[in-house]
Order: C-alpha cells, then sequence, then structure tokens
C-alpha cells in the first residue's frame, strides 16, 4: 500500500468518527503497517526488500509447511536485565523474551487490541466499572500446578504494585470477587474502559500464586521463572545463553485471530538467546549459520544482509521513536526551562542521522504514536526540532545553570544509544553546557535509572504502536519521573473513557502538554532492522517477537 493512500486516510479519520469507525481505522492502518515492514525501507517494493520465507501477515500466502524439531538460536544484543520478569523491567529485551515463556489473561493481535489468552469468556457491566473473566480449563503452569482463579488474584497484585502501568489501573481499582476456580471479577471504583489494553501487556503475566505472593516487589529469581507458555525455562547461565525448551503440556487456546493472539504451538524442540553485543557478530553469526535469529541490526547493515545467500532481512515499520528522558525527581532538570534549554540545542535530524546512519531507517516526527496508527497527533510540533541559540543561552540564565556536568547514562550495547548521546553531548556544549557520559552495559544503565541520585539523564526508546495511555513514562514512578497533576487529569481521562472516539482530543492534550514541559525530548522514529534465516518459516513480522509457530520448512 503506497504511503501517500495510509497517511491520507488517518487524517481524514481524524476529523469525524465513530467509535467503529476508529477501531476499524485503527486495525486498517496497523495492518497496513505491517504489509509495509515486510516490503522494505520506505515502502519499497518487494523485491528489493522481500520479506522473509515463511513470513507472515494477516491476509497474506498461507506460510509453508513446517515440521517439529531442532535447535533455533537467538543473538540478542546484550545480557537481559532480570533475565525475562518483564513485570520487573520495563526494558524491552526482558518483555521480548518473556512472552515466550509466560502468558496472561489477554494477548494482541496484529492490529495491537486485545484478545483473550487465558481467558475463555469475559464480559464488561457498569460502564466499565465490573470486569469478569472467564479462566480456560486445562491450562497448567510448567510446575504442574493447574491455573485458578487465585493464581490471577495474586499475579495482579504484584502488577499493581511494582509495574508502573498497574500502578495506574490501581487507583481506580476497589477488589477481586473470586465465586470459584474459574471465575474472576474485578471491580472499580471508577469506569475503566481501557483496562484491556493494560492487561495485554507481557507484563500482566501469571505466575503460581505461592510464587507471586512470595516474590511480592522483588525480581523473579531463576527458580521462580514459572509461567504457562509454550517453552519453559531449562537453564540460565549468565551472559551466555537463556535456554528454553518446549513445554509438552502446553494447552493452547484454540484461535483464528493473527499475530500473538493466533493458536501457539511450539515446532522448536529448543530456544536459545544468546547474548551477542556485537552487532557485526549477529550479522555474520546468521549469515555463517551460527543462529537462525540476529535482533536488532545496524540500518548500516542493510545491503549486506539483502545480499546474504541464506538470510533475509526482515523490517518493523513502525516501532520506536527515541527520546532523552530528564531526571525529574532531583537535580538540574527539575528546572522546566532548563529541560526547554536542551530541546533548543539539538537538531533532530542530525541527531536521527548520527543515531542511526541509513535515512530509510528512520524519520523526523513530533508525535508519540505513529502516523500508521489511529492515535496520532501532531499537537505540539511547533517546539519540534526548532533549534534557537540565543534561545538556549536565556533558558540557561533563567535557570540558573552554573556550567555543573550533565550526568548522562549511556551504553554502547545499543549502537544509537551511544551515538546519540556523542552527538548530543557536542551540541549542549557548544551551547555552554558540560556533559559527562557515564557509559555502562543496558543491564547496568537500566538499574542505575532507578535512583535518582547518580544520574540527570538517561536514553531510551518507545514503541509508537501501542496504546498512548501504555506508554511506561504515564507512570510517576517510572525513572525519569514524569509526575505533574495535569498528566494525571488528562492520563485519569484516557483511563475511565470506554469510548475510544473520545479519547482522542484527550491523546492530543497529554501531546500538546509534553511538548510544553519537556519530560523528555523525543528526537525521531526508527524501523528496526533484523534477519533470520531462510530456512525457518511460520515466523510473524510483530514489533515484539515471539517464536511459537514458527519452525523449519518441511
Amino acid at each position: 500500500m503506497p504511503i501517500s493512500n495510509l497517511t491520507s486516510t488517518t487524517e481524514h479519520a481524524s476529523t469525524r468518527l465513530t467509535r467503529r469507525q476508529f477501531i476499524r481505522l485503527g486495525a486498517t492502518a496497523s495492518m497496513a503497517a505491517v504489509v509495509l515492514a515486510a516490503c522494505g525501507p520506505s515502502g519499497a517494493s518487494p523485491t528489493t526488500a522481500p520479506a522473509p520465507a515463511g513470513t507472515t501477515a494477516p491476509g497474506a500466502v498461507k506460510p509453508p509447511a513446517i515440521k517439529k524439531g531442532s535447535i533455533f538460536k537467538v543473538a540478542i544484543l546484550g545480557e537481559p536485565p532480570n533475565i525475562m520478569d518483564s513485570m520487573f523491567t520495563t526494558a524491552t529485551i526482558t518483555n521480548n523474551i518473556s512472552q515466550q515463556f509466560f502468558e496472561g489473561l489477554f494477548t494482541q493481535d496484529m492490529t495491537y487490541a486485545a484478545k483473550p489468552l487465558l481467558v475463555e469468556d469475559y464480559k464488561i457491566t457498569e460502564s466499565a466499572k465490573v470486569f469478569e473473566f472467564k479462566l480456560r480449563k486445562g491450562v497448567k503452569f510448567h510446575n504442574g500446578k493447574v491455573f485458578d482463579s487465585g493464581d490471577v488474584t495474586a499475579s495482579l497484585n504484584r502488577w499493581f504494585q511494582i509495574v508502573g502501568r498497574g500502578q495506574t489501573v490501581f487507583k481506580q481499582f476497589d477488589k477481586f470477587e473470586t465465586p470459584d476456580a474459574s471465575t474472576v471479577r474485578m471491580i472499580f471504583k471508577a469506569p475503566t474502559g481501557i483496562l484491556l489494553d493494560f492487561l495485554s501487556r507481557a507484563e500482566a503475566f501469571m505466575l503460581p500464586a505461592d510464587i507471586a505472593n512470595a516474590a511480592g516487589k522483588n525480581a523473579l529469581k531463576p527458580d521462580q521463572l514459572i509461567g504457562t507458555g509454550v517453552f519453559k525455562l531449562a537453564e540460565y547461565v549468565t551472559d551466555r545463553y537463556i535456554r528454553g525448551v518446549r513445554y509438552p503440556d502446553y494447552a493452547p487456546k484454540e484461535s483464528k485471530e493473527s499475530g500473538p493472539a493466533d493458536r501457539r504451538e511450539a515446532f522448536f524442540d529448543e530456544i536459545q538467546f544468546i547474548p551477542t553485543p556485537d552487532a557485526a557478530v549477529r550479522l555474520n553469526g546468521l549469515i555463517n549459520g551460527d543462529f537462525q535469529y540476529a535482533d536488532t541490526l545496524d540500518g548500516d547493515q542493510y545491503d549486506q544482509l539483502k545480499s546474504a545467500s541464506q538470510a533475509l532481512p526482515i523490517i518493523v515499520k513502525p516501532y520506536y521513536w527515541y527520546c532523552p528522558h530528564f531526571n525529574k525527581k532531583k537535580g538540574m532538570f527539575t528546572s522546566e526551562k532548563l529541560r526547554q534549554a536542551v530541546a533548543a540545542a539539538i537538531n533532530c535530524e542530525e541527531a536521527m542521522a548520527a543515531g542511526f546512519g541509513n535515512k530509510d531507517f528512520w524519520r523526523l516526527d513530533p508525535g508519540i504514536n505513529a502516523p500508521e496508527t489511529a492515535w496520532y497527533s501532531k499537537a505540539g510540533a511547533e517546539n519540534y526540532n526548532k533549534v534557537d541559540l540565543s534561545k538556549v543561552k536565556s533558558l540557561l540564565q533563567d535557570a540558573g545553570y552554573k556550567g555543573e556536568p550533565i550526568r548522562w547514562l549511556a551504553t554502547k550495547e545499543y549502537a544509537y544509544n551511544y551515538k546519540f548521546a556523542e552527538y548530543i553531548k557536542q551540541k549542549l556544549e557548544a551551547a555552554g553546557m558540560k556533559v559527562e557520559l557515564q557509559v555502562s552495559d543496558w543491564a547496568t544503565l537500566v538499574k542505575n535509572r532507578a535512583n535518582p541520585d547518580i544520574y540527570d539523564v538517561f536514553l531510551t526508546g518507545h514503541s509508537s504502536y501501542t496504546h498512548p495511555a501504555t506508554h511506561p513514562f504515564m507512570a510517576a514512578s517510572w525513572p525519569g519521573w514524569w509526575d505533574d497533576p495535569e498528566r494525571d487529569r488528562i492520563l485519569n481521562g484516557i483511563v475511565a473513557e470506554s469510548d475510544i472516539a473520545k479519547q482522542k482530543p484527550l491523546f492530543e492534550e497529554m501531546q500538546a502538554l509534553v511538548w510544553k514541559q519537556m519530560p523528555f525530548v523525543k528526537l525521531g522514529d526508527n524501523f528496526l532492522l533484523r534477519g533470520i534465516r531462510k530456512e525457518i518459516g511460520g515466523y510473524v513480522n510483530f514489533p515484539d517477537w515471539f517464536f511459537f509457530n514458527a519452525g523449519v520448512t518441511a
């Protein structure tokens, strides 16, 4: 689908929408985005950027037959924070590994809509204040325990405690009711129309009640990583690999939905996640057959991957956008004027070129959701990518800045992260500020960013394809600590509203507030390059990768 057609459809829909139209638009735009992802950079034809063998999209050709067996090796960019406890950290790599082993009440389809997973049926009553879930029967955890309503309440109580998005929902929450082992009611004090979107996130996974209660606010230990997923943890060796094996007692949900919401089956006997920090090693390992999948490659590696005889490129579009987050709990960036000074010193086009190189893999845009989604907005665009050095000087004076070094957390595991930091350091120092880069591995950075005493800025990315209310920075407890009453007012309005079309003006308000207060400075959007071996079939190109239903072609 041409990009121009997609953009036109999105803008048209923003002016007059019924709820049904809004939902349909979101589905259409997102599904089109999936097709674009398979078509390559800038919407190039499939002949210039072919989809991987067996890669599927809604409505696409039926994938080739695949067979059971084999070991699937995935080169990941480093040791994941907290292995696979995505309740404990929002790190993307942890989230993606987690969903191979754990499952929640809901998941997402290819349009990012919430679909039942461990729930057989559900109903919403009293204007979105009462949610009743009928659990699927016959589901067992990896330790053999039968999944029941007690596991749900214990798991979600842990989610309420330690996940920012869970805490957002908990503000509205009243109580659980569990009339039997297969029924859970969540009762709220106020309408909570977007609950299912929150429950469809990988972090809202189910644990056996005794493990959830024992872990509480702490990260899960390796022997507590007990889920209901298609793979179960077999072995974990720090900095070497995470090894999972097919769970023989897995009970699939019979489904004809798309993507993660489809019927799940493990075709690989074993799956291994191997930390490989160097992108060149990930790519060469894929081409040589040491790995069957390489995550997060550089856009500048695209031509090399495209010309490989046994591997194929995967392009994810839309994917993430990137920004430096300021520590707003302590230190110099509690000053809004100082945050605005940093924004006025950065040329976003130069920054994106420095971070990602190949222009086909990034674009400039002010939105906290992608143009391909129904949540897109240009609100606040007048403050995006506006370099003004005289304004910087004035704002630094008003903020009382006296040359204190800005402590900036950076990592080389994500190449763009360090490249962004180097570029912005040069610009800020040219504008009269000092920057001290503190470089570590990603897991250490994620740990350190939770301590407001030891840094001023860190940079990360956020998904541009998920509901705007689920962005982690919407929780005041998330590192960076954007805690503001106006933000809360708008967010509470979005969370309460069950009519999606009525959420749209609130999205606009939220984005305008972002560009006014500058809790972070958005730089631009990135499209991700990954690679897969040609002999692998059944793989679905979804931003948060998963490997159930994939296998070696027969």
